[in-house]
């Protein structure tokens, strides 16, 4: 799991690498770098990784799931689960709203790392074939 000191490659909208104009492969680090670390948690499933087993929200396990409120509550424990795990993350700000449209269930997660002011919204789908992130 990526800390509030690390630094990564940092990845395009498509979770592809990025170029910089010199041809390097560009950075990031501090919570930008933590941000994108926890949006591709929020795609991995539990034991993707073979050097970090439990890194991943595992949403791929509600693929073709029928709305229900055991359904919500389940998604809603795994995901806060998760962000109260990193440390920088100030567990009272952790927010999860699901909406069920269209065989889809979309997530809105609200928080706040301990050194901002505002929150961070990551926006989830979860559809009957794919799991998805937006900012």
């Amino acid at each position: 799991m990526t800390g509030l000191n690390d630094t990564d490659i940092r990845l395009n909208t498509d979770w592809q690498l990025t170029q910089a104009a010199d041809g390097d492969a560009p950075l990031c680090s501090d919570l930008d770098c933590l941000y994108q670390n926890i949006t591709l948690e929020a795609l991995t499933q539990p034991g993707d990784l073979f050097y970090d087993e439990e890194f991943g929200w595992g949403l791929y396990d509600f693929l073709q799931s029928e709305d229900s409120e055991l359904v919500r509550l389940e998604i809603v424990q795994r995901v806060k689960g998760k962000l109260e795990k990193r440390e920088v993350i100030l567990p009272g700000s952790i927010s999860i709203q699901i909406n069920y449209t269209e065989d889809t269930f979309r997530l809105r997660c609200e928080f706040r790392f301990a050194e901002e002011d505002a929150d961070r919204i990551l926006n989830v789908s979860i559809s009957p074939i794919s799991v998805e992130v937006t900012s």
